[in-house]
């Protein structure tokens, strides 16, 4: 069967008006895609509600009508963020906050912007977000690594939001030892981890970036425009975010001031910050950040700087202080894996290493790879290309399956390293299912 395309755009939370200026297109290959893995949709297509047409040129006329879709349930499980918070009751997001509000409360159904201080919607959502992690919560398209390697502190938003004051007086109290700066040009010693309290030092740079620092503002989202015609599931998906971010304001908003780096109090604490600065650029976050992983914390040490249009240049540079700095640097280029292509033997053949012992470049660690999160990258859609413009996609052909790709692979003079490695990958696409 031929596959279906579809185009999606992924912005910044803040960014909506210079999306007006020039989005960026990414071209998705295969079947609807899920904004929440917690959910699934009936198929349906949407019904419109007849409407007046609008006239704006006499001053006193009450506000047009609205053409509103009417979209069938999605089927969210017991205890999700969807069932809980009632997001089936809510309007069509698509097109909702260009209403005025008597329009959106002409739409009916339940207030959105109320729904989060429900208790039952808000622990529901502090149950997904706590088990996420900050990084691929803020984008997952340029944060992969995280998905992808296992490590012993995993990074979460309930790290963050665990003790916030408790890990600045950690962080007041390592700043204050020499041992723990790691001056100029200073060698990592991830030795100091413990000592130094690398863990705090990073959680509470990014409790600065998300409460802070419009961090929140800044994420990558999901957006689908009327002319998408989305699913009940991509519409209601966007609602799911909206939720997200609305708790970490409301988490933010009830966080002791003293948290807040710009303050008088922290001074110093700034003045601290600036001298162990590795670049100019650099902000207080990113400068803790590269600080906890030259002292050994594993999830700093998985940060990587990234721009975004019209954003701010965050300079996360733990990468370069890590057991993986030589992944990073000099396997290939990790941004080229993190991308969801179609699979391919030259993908899979970069993936094949990490199958065995993969051993980091630094410190001899072995690095844990969670193969099932691998397999998945590569085996499942949706896939997604930068299609030129002008170039039909109908023409583009159905990606192979990765049982033919490790076919062909195996076709070629392999090493038996390599050999075993295929065939756990293997045994892993076979037992999710995701092999043909």
């Amino acid at each position: 069967m031929k596959t279906s395309y579809k185009a999606t755009a992924w912005v910044g939370a803040g960014g909506l008006g210079l999306l007006v200026l020039g989005v960026g297109v990414m071209v998705f290959l295969n079947t609807p895609r899920s904004i929440s893995k917690e959910s699934s949709v009936v198929p349906t297509t949407p019904k419109l509600i007849a409407t007046n047409s609008p006239s704006y040129e006499v001053p006193d006329s009450p506000l047009p009508e609205v053409v509103v879709p009417r979209l069938d349930p999605v089927d969210y499980p017991p205890g999700s963020v969807g069932h809980a918070c009632g997001v089936n009751e809510f309007p069509p997001r698509v097109g909702y906050w260009f209403l005025e509000p008597e329009q959106r409360r002409q739409l009916g159904g339940k207030n959105p912007l109320l729904a989060i201080r429900n208790e039952e919607c808000s622990s529901a959502v502090e149950r997904h977000l706590y088990a996420t992690n900050p990084y691929l919560w803020f984008d997952a398209t340029k944060n992969r690594q995280f998905a992808f390697i296992n490590i012993d502190n995993p990074l979460t938003f309930e790290r963050l939001f665990t003790d916030p004051v408790g890990d600045l007086v950690r962080v007041q109290g390592a700043l204050a030892r020499p041992e723990c700066q790691l001056g100029e040009n200073a060698e990592p010693n991830w030795l100091l981890h413990e000592t130094c309290d690398a863990d705090a030092l990073l959680n509470f740079a990014l409790i600065t970036r998300y409460c802070y620092n419009e961090g929140v503002r800044n994420r990558t989202r999901q957006m689908y425009w009327e002319e998408d015609n989305p699913t009940p599931e991509q519409d209601r998906g966007m609602w799911l975010q909206d939720l997200e971010e609305d708790w970490i304001d409301e988490k933010c908003a009830s966080l002791d001031p003293i948290l807040d780096l710009q303050s008088e109090v922290h001074t110093e604490l700034r003045v601290q910050l600036q001298a162990l600065a590795q670049d100019e650029r650099s902000n207080w976050e990113g400068i803790l950040i590269e600080l906890a992983a030259r002292l050994g914390d594993d999830a700093a040490a998985l940060t990587q700087t990234f721009h975004r249009p019209y954003k701010k240049l965050y300079l996360d540079d733990g990468y370069k202080y890590g057991h993986l700095a030589g992944w990073f640097d000099d396997v290939f280029i990790p941004s080229e894996l993190f991308v969801k292509h179609p699979p391919s033997v030259e993908r899979l053949r970069q993936l094949v290493p990490f199958f065995g012992e993969f051993i980091g470049a630094r410190g001899r660690k072995l690095i844990k790879f969670d193969h099932e999160a691998l397999v998945q990258h590569l085996c499942t859609p949706p896939y997604y290309y930068y299609t030129p413009r002008g170039v039909d996609e109908d023409t583009i052909p159905e990606p192979p399956s990765c049982r033919t790709i490790v076919d062909m692979l195996r076709q070629e003079a392999l090493h038996p390293s390599d050999l075993a490695n295929i065939a756990k990958f293997e045994e892993v696409a076979l037992r999710l299912n995701v092999y043909e």
